[in-house]
């Protein structure tokens, strides 16, 4: 007979969402709290393991972020450009990346409690460092918005959580696999475990899904993403495999956000199948190919086929994997000069896969392309670019083309000293956008668009992106609606 267990509030899931979900609800009066993290220690976390997790999120810019990182040396941040990032911008970016079909009254929520969110991490012990910046003529410019990480990245991040967790007496079960949901659309009841040596039935009040989604799992990405997605690389934990999300649904949970889009960015083609590393101080991804914008990047027939320069890469590299995707054989490759070598950002550090050569043509047959097409495709290339704009890495600075079938609209610099590299590129998968609907408790809607009683969510499990989404608002959807969860949760009778 299977045993039966109770508590008061059960945490689906063992990331960044979850921890700050048991966190807050533990705040606001749950006395018994377990989280449930069906890895074994050593690869739970999510794809915050896998990550720098950096906020976007509102601020008042310089002063207030001082706050955040006291130890930077006084002169180091004065050379900081940290203009406000206001509700305003937020809720903007969120709109434009997703084609304005992002659920409004969620994101204007997001942008109203990001700045709260931020400070109440901070409150709660989470130590910050800032992100990388360009330097340009002695100023230290970021990208719009995204000012901060947690010290030591995803892992740094979750080493402190569970910390603060543990102080708090949160229950932290690991290979404890979630394999039902326990009520039906209109309570939950709570839910059935399976660990290695034992199953048993676990009752609360609440529950609290943070389970991510189904990127590591083929089938769901083949069924809901598209052609080719079953055999795409994964950059994130292999355990999102998408079984809870699948039981809410079940359960009459509404579904909500993109289910044929995904956080797809380019990476290197050489990367392993899942799980791609990290650097050694936890701060970015191994793997990641993120400096196109100072190159030209063409498919394996030596064609380039987006525009490089359309925005700063926070705004666009979370899609340009996808474009990478549907060229011929999901592989591209990434031209540089030296130029645009000098300029890397991303592309220094790690195992990279590249091929050098002094010319285009060596270039060309070194990576298996033909060497007339690629050699026209940089000579038309560097005879579009337009001189009337200075080139200035740090800003937009409408430095393109003109008359080419796909122009780059910024940044674009000819290809033309050696030595010239190609960095070969294929798309990774971190997060997908389709999950259940919330409202701004966090409370699970079912399909009849009523709260599903006792049941909330965050994280990835949560349908909110479409097409697209602003780098490093992920993390901040993460915290806003983990805290709108632990505080509505842990309140509840």
């Amino acid at each position: 007979m299977v045993q039966r267990h109770n508590c008061d509030v059960i945490v689906i899931g063992g990331g960044s969402a979850a921890f700050e979900s048991a966190v807050a609800v533990r705040q606001n009066g749950a006395e018994k709290v377990v989280m449930l993290e069906k890895a074994p220690v050593e690869q739970s976390g999510g794809n915050a393991r896998f990550s720098h997790t950096g906020f976007r999120f509102v601020n008042s810019g310089q002063k207030e972020l001082r706050e955040f990182i006291p130890d930077v040396p006084q002169d180091l941040y004065d050379t900081y450009h940290l203009p406000p990032y206001t509700r305003d911008d937020l809720v903007a970016d969120l709109t434009r990346v997703t084609q304005g079909r992002i659920d409004q009254t969620l994101a204007a929520h997001m942008a109203d409690k990001s700045n709260e969110a931020l400070h109440w991490m901070l409150e709660c012990g989470i130590k910050w460092a800032p992100e990388k910046t360009h330097l340009v003529n002695g100023k230290r410019y970021f990208q719009p918005g995204m000012y901060l990480h947690p010290k030591g990245g995803g892992p740094g991040q979750l080493r402190m959580w569970t910390e603060i967790a543990r102080n708090l007496g949160i229950d932290i079960r690991y290979r404890s696999k979630v394999v039902q949901l326990l009520g039906d659309y209109r309570r939950i009841e709570g839910v059935r475990v399976i660990t290695p040596d034992d199953e048993y039935e676990l009752t609360a009040r609440s529950v609290i899904c943070c389970s991510g989604g189904f990127q590591a799992n083929p089938e769901m990405r083949a069924r809901y993403l598209g052609q080719n997605t079953d055999f795409m690389k994964v950059r994130g934990n292999r355990h999102n495999t998408g079984e809870v999300l699948r039981m809410l649904l079940d359960m009459g949970a509404k579904a909500a956000g993109h289910w044929q889009g995904a956080h797809m960015s380019p990476i290197d083609a050489g990367a392993p199948a899942v799980e791609t590393p990290v650097m050694e101080d936890g701060t970015g991804n191994q793997m990641n190919r993120y400096d196109y914008q100072f190159g030209i990047t063409v498919n394996t027939e030596g064609r380039r086929f987006f525009n490089e320069g359309e925005a700063a890469h926070a705004y666009t590299y979370a899609k340009t994997g996808r474009a990478v995707l549907g060229q011929p054989g999901g592989v591209a490759y990434q031209i540089y000069d030296r130029k645009g070598i000098d300029l890397f950002h991303y592309n220094n550090k790690g195992n990279a896969t590249f091929f050098e050569g002094d010319t285009i043509a060596v270039l060309a047959q070194q990576i298996g392309v033909n060497p007339i097409v690629l050699v026209d495709t940089v000579a038309k290339f560097n005879a579009a670019v337009q001189d009337d704009k200075p080139f200035n890495k740090g800003v937009l600075d409408g430095r393109r083309t003109n008359g080419l079938e796909v122009d780059k609209t910024n940044w674009a610099n000819r290809i033309d000293e050696a030595p010239f590299q190609a960095f070969p590129v294929t798309c990774g998968i971190t997060f997908t956008f389709g999950g259940v609907q919330i409202n701004t408790n966090s409370q699970v809607l079912n399909t009849e668009g009523e709260p599903i009683r006792g049941l909330y969510a965050s994280g990835d499990v949560v349908g909110l992106f479409f097409h697209n989404y602003p780098s490093c608002t992920g993390q901040t959807r993460n915290v806003v609606f983990s805290l709108a969860a632990g505080r509505h949760a842990g309140r509840a009778n």
